[in-house]
């Protein structure tokens, strides 16, 4: 499932379809693209892992600049389904005005979720299991000082997960990954210079965020979530783009079903848990045609914590390729397709709308 929320910036320089040294790419000619300026966005969404089977799927999306200083904004319905049974429904939107100042940043996903996994925590048992998810999302920043921002953001999760057969219920409710109902709220802080949010070519995104999980707000237990966040964004040649991403993530009190997880390409969501995390990747984008280019990546996530540390079977790498299509040049918006392999059995195929990060 693609995420529809994101985040803006408050610098937008790069021209719509420029190539990383900010040069007019060949064959660019003004009017060329009039077709291309349709508020309308249609993109196609596959996934395909050993794990979860393959689901497809599509986004219809509307673009629109709330004044000439902000980034474009998104609203947009996504849907997908899968030959494990898998149904979902998401709708969001990421929304800039005042001249960049406020973004806000909304989103909603109900459905069936069925997951096989393989190797259930790394204990070598098949766990097969149903969750009927229901989940809602906002975040509000402002700009107090030039490309720094603050806000809040609120996030409600109410889902059970069922075993499929009496040896996963068994497997799931000694894991504590029983259902229940998360609600909590917290703060943010970042500071962004990026060029443009959805294809940069330079500049840094960092962000600190907590989430208080409270039964005072609706939430089963009471826990606490902490994430930081750094991107960082240059052009190394020509028609080249290095990326590199790092992320911790924290947690105090959480159950089982709500410790952090692996969240690299390749990997399956919630199929290793650990109370923290820590992820490291790289990005290497080159621009092979106007809106045509390639990527390469590789990564690595630990989790940590409870008796666990970074080392042996607590570390994840992964490395992957794939190509990507700048699908609406004047807001940037692209187009991926990846291939990511990670160890032991785990690895996937994803065509997404956007880049990863």
């Amino acid at each position: 499932m693609t995420c529809l929320v994101a985040h803006a910036q408050s610098d937008s320089s790069t021209s719509a379809g420029s190539m990383p040294d900010g040069s007019t790419p060949k064959g660019e000619q003004a009017g060329s693209q009039s077709h291309d300026r349709s508020p309308w966005l249609l993109v196609p969404l596959v996934s395909s892992n050993p794990k979860l089977g393959t689901s497809a799927g599509g986004m219809v999306g509307y673009v629109t600049r709330f004044d000439e200083q902000s980034e474009p904004s998104l609203f947009a319905v996504q849907g997908q389904t899968s030959n494990t049974s898998s149904t979902t429904v998401a709708v969001g939107s990421k929304a800039f005005w005042n001249a960049d100042r406020e973004r806000l940043s909304v989103g909603a996903v109900g459905g069936k979720v069925s997951n096989d996994y393989l190797d259930f925590l790394g204990t070598g048992r098949e766990v097969r299991s149903d969750e009927n998810l229901r989940a809602f999302f906002v975040r509000y920043q402002h700009e107090v000082l030039p490309n720094w921002y603050v806000g809040a953001q609120a996030l409600y999760a109410n889902y059970a997960v069922d075993g499929l057969d009496p040896t996963s219920d068994l497997i799931l409710e000694q894991a504590g990954l029983a259902g229940l109902v998360s609600a909590g709220a917290g703060l943010i802080t970042s500071y962004d210079t990026r060029d443009n949010t959805n294809n940069p070519t330079s500049g840094v995104y960092a962000q600190l965020h907590n989430l208080a999980y409270r039964e005072s707000l609706g939430s089963d237990d009471n826990y606490d979530a902490l994430t930081a966040d750094i991107k960082w964004y240059a052009t190394t040649g020509k028609n080249n783009v290095l990326v590199a991403h790092a992320k911790g993530r924290w947690t105090k009190d959480a159950p089982a079903s709500r410790e952090s997880t692996v969240q690299l390409r390749g990997y399956t969501s919630g199929q290793y848990l650990g109370r923290n995390a820590l992820t490291l990747e790289v990005e290497d984008r080159y621009m092979v045609l106007p809106r045509w280019g390639v990527k390469a990546f590789a990564g690595v996530s630990c989790l940590y914590g409870d008796g666990k540390s970074c080392s042996g079977d607590q570390v994840y790498p992964m490395v992957g390729g794939g190509v990507f299509f700048i699908v609406k040049p004047e807001a940037n918006m692209v187009v991926s397709a990846e291939f990511a392999k990670g160890k032991d059995e785990n690895q996937g195929f994803y065509l997404t709308f956007g880049h990863r990060f």
